[in-house]
């Protein structure tokens, strides 16, 4: 509206002010509507708001707030897209900052919901593909435009691609599961759905007994899976049906082929049963055999027959009967072959479960005359010579009459005469050409052996090797008396003892095995291996060696024996006669001549070494002197052991005594013999060098009148520079040459000069630097 404000004085003139003014307000009331542009899908932020604002101010500017998070800041934009679910708040501001507010909820679509019917969940028949599944009562999501999935999981993993109809058909067993999805990409997968099939219809046929010769065969008939009860039928469109069983049927058939379709109770039929032929039995015979018809030896039961049944039902039964039809017990060890068996003539009758069958007649017959031997036995004549003897007479039997000795009773010959038999039992067998044979039992005897004993206390051995001092005697019994020996030679003279002599003596025998050859009266022969004690073979030796003991010659003699002694505890050893040790080892001995050393075996044996002779060395002494050369040092040695080694300053030097030095100093010098022993002396060396004079005066007084190094004797291959006190090089000279004064034929004025001196050599390889003056 419009105002006036009047100001008035309250005193004295009462004046009066006024004042007009205006206070304005929009024509409308600033209001805002909201509302969703688009709604919110399953799968991605699609809503959108769409903002109206009307009155207030103008110049109208909107923001969009999220949970008190500002997602759009004021700004004439009124349309907010690309949103996610969620309660918005939408403000709206004129110019004047006029506010007015609104909410918006965007909210997801509600999940997907319905109910997945099967029509069954187990098939009639195995492999049926008449299940189907249908979709009802669906809710969520868009509320339309729904499309269906089916997904198989088992037993192959596919699916079926989107449809629009609720229902799936043709439906075989297996796990199934249905996907919804509608227009906002909403999705819904059902549970799994399961629709089983029951197991196949299987049928089997069975032989259950088999015919004999008087019933026939039976069968069983068998089905599994599908529904019970079962009928069964010998075709596939069960035109006629042969009956019905609820696990397995049993039957009789005749010979035939024979198999069977089988139908539950749903009507499933499974596959038709396998087949089974039922053959006619083969006709029951015998085939008979004479094993050993002929009877080989007159009286004996060896007879035999052979019976084989072929046909029938198997099982034999064979009984062996006379040709009366009686039955006799005969040996049947295995079925159908009778042994044990004379004379005479048979039939076999065979029995296989309900068939029986008899043989033809078969006839044993036997020779007449019996075989007889009578036998010869000739015992060995000396122990050991193997020459027994047998002699059989035969007669009888049948054909040529052969004979066999053990321990070879399989192999047979003609000649009835075995010779050169060792002495032992033995068995021989007399048979004729259809194998009658007789058996004999013999003994082949050896007689008494010539043995051979060592008379007790008799042995007296050899003590040292070559003393032939040993003895021993023997006593001999066996064999027939007189008897003969001959020692260590078969061939050799043999000593024959008296009538009654059984103890020899031999003497002077060495040492080591003896063999002692017998003969006895009948001229049998042994020989004996007399274990005769060997002789000790000492041959001793000594080995002398000389060694430093804190630089004092000393000594140890070493006695080896032959390796022949390999206890040495046995051995003891005495020095020049004097007391036994066991050590082989002798130390500090004399020196001298004429020593020795007996060595004493446990056995009594001693035997001594030759004389050997034990030195006497003067102490070892070094005397140091210098040589013609420069840096020459001579070393001249006297006493020890010999065999001097050197050493310079610990330096190895070998075994020359002459040394060369190169350079001045004190030298020590040790030597050492092959003892060990060592002597030291020390010497000092100085090696002059070049010397130089420090001036000359090239005025040809014949008195200094060049310079160059002196004392170069030493050292021929000396070289010097000349350089003037800048530095400059004159002149280079070798020894023998020299320095007049001038450079390139000018004097050079009075001053100092430098030289530089290199000798240029091993014994003293150094360089000199210094001055001296020219003078004119």
């Amino acid at each position: 509206g419009t105002y006036t404000v009047n100001a008035t004085i309250i005193s004295n003139p009462f004046c009066t002010v006024t004042k007009n003014f205006t206070i304005t307000r929009p024509t409308e009331e600033l209001t805002l509507t909201a509302t969703e542009a688009s709604s919110v899908t399953c799968d991605n932020n699609i809503g959108s708001i769409d903002a109206n604002a009307n009155g207030g101010w103008g110049n109208l500017e909107y923001e969009l707030v999220l949970e008190g998070t500002v997602l759009e800041a004021y700004s004439p934009n009124s349309f907010f897209s690309d949103l996610s679910a969620g309660t918005y708040t939408v403000n709206v501001k004129d110019f004047e900052g006029c506010i007015a507010t609104t909410d918006v909820v965007l909210a997801l679509p509600a999940p997907i919901s319905a109910t997945f019917t099967p029509n069954t969940t187990l098939l009639s028949c195995f492999g049926d593909q008449n299940g189907t599944i249908t979709i009802s009562g669906i809710t969520g999501g868009q509320e339309s435009n729904y499309t269906f999935t089916l997904n198989t999981l088992f037993p192959t993993v596919s699916d079926s691609g989107p449809q629009t109809t609720n229902t799936f058909n043709n439906l075989g067993a297996g796990t199934y599961s249905i996907t919804i999805t509608d227009g906002y990409n909403c999705e819904f997968t059902s549970a799994d759905i399961i629709i089983s099939q029951p197991t196949p219809v299987q049928a089997s046929l069975v032989k259950e007994t088999s015919q004999t010769c008087l019933v026939e065969s039976t069968l069983t008939l068998s089905a599994t899976g599908g529904t019970g009860p079962y009928i069964y039928s010998d075709t596939d469109d069960f035109t006629t049906v042969m009956g019905s069983f609820n696990t397995n049927t049993t039957f009789s058939v005749p010979v035939g082929t024979y198999q069977y379709y089988v139908q539950d109770a749903n009507g499933c039929i499974a596959n038709i049963s396998n087949e089974i032929t039922i053959d006619a039995l083969p006709e029951l015979t015998i085939n008979l055999q004479a094993l050993n018809p002929t009877i080989n030896c007159a009286g004996d039961n060896n007879g035999s027959i052979g019976a084989t049944a072929q046909g029938g039902l198997g099982n034999y039964v064979y009984t062996l009967e006379d040709t009366s039809g009686n039955t006799i017990n005969a040996t049947q060890n295995s079925p159908g072959v009778f042994t044990e068996l004379i004379a005479g003539t048979y039939v076999v009758t065979v029995t296989s479960d309900d068939c029986i069958t008899t043989s033809n007649h078969i006839t044993i017959t036997e020779p007449s005359e019996a075989l007889t031997a009578t036998f010869n036995i000739i015992d060995i004549t000396c122990s050991g010579s193997n020459d027994g003897v047998l002699e059989i007479t035969a007669t009888g039997g049948t054909g040529i009459i052969k004979y066999a000795i053990s321990p070879q009773l399989n192999q047979f010959f003609e000649t009835n005469v075995f010779e050169n038999l060792a002495p032992g039992d033995y068995e021989v067998i007399v048979q004729d050409a259809l194998g009658c044979y007789l058996t004999y039992d013999f003994t082949i005897t050896d007689p008494l052996p010539v043995i051979l004993s060592i008379v007790p206390n008799s042995i007296f051995a050899e003590a040292c090797e070559g003393d032939t001092d040993g003895e021993f005697s023997i006593d001999i019994t066996g064999g027939s008396l007189p008897y003969s020996v001959s020692l260590d030679d078969y061939n050799g003279t043999y000593l024959v003892g008296d009538a009654t002599q059984t103890v020899f003596e031999f003497t002077e025998l060495n040492g080591g095995d003896h063999i002692v050859y017998i003969r006895d009266a009948v001229g049998c022969e042994s020989e004996w291996n007399i274990a005769f004690p060997d002789a000790v073979r000492i041959n001793p030796t000594i080995e002398i060696d000389y060694f430093c003991e804190n630089n004092t010659l000393t000594n140890t003699i070493t006695v080896s024996i032959d390796d022949s002694i390999t206890d040495t505890s046995q051995i003891d050893y005495s020095l020049d006669g004097g007391t036994y040790q066991a050590s082989n080892i002798f130390t500090n001995v004399p020196s001298g001549t004429n020593h020795y050393i007996d060595v004493r075996h446990t056995n009594g044996c001693i035997q001594n070494t030759n004389f050997f002779v034990v030195q006497s060395f003067q102490p070892l002494s070094l005397i140091l002197s210098e040589g013609d050369e420069p840096g020459e040092i001579i070393a001249t040695t006297t006493g020890g052991t010999g065999d001097y080694e050197y050493t310079v300053n610990n330096q190895n030097q070998g075994n020359d005594g002459v040394f060369m030095v190169t350079e001045t100093g004190t030298y020590y010098v040790t030597v050492t013999d092959n003892a060990g022993c060592q002597a030291e002396a020390e010497i000092e060396i100085n090696i002059v060098g070049p010397c130089m004079s420090n001036y000359f005066t090239p005025n040809n007084d014949g008195i200094a009148d060049t310079w160059a190094p002196g004392c170069t004797d030493d050292f021929p291959d000396l070289t010097f520079d000349i350089f003037d006190r800048y530095g400059r090089k004159i002149a280079t000279y070798r020894v023998g040459e020299y320095w007049d004064g001038r450079y390139n034929g000018t004097e050079l004025p009075t001053g100092d000069y430098w030289y530089l001196v290199k000798t240029n050599s091993q014994l003293l390889d150094k360089e000199y630097v210094g001055h001296f003056t020219l003078y004119r």
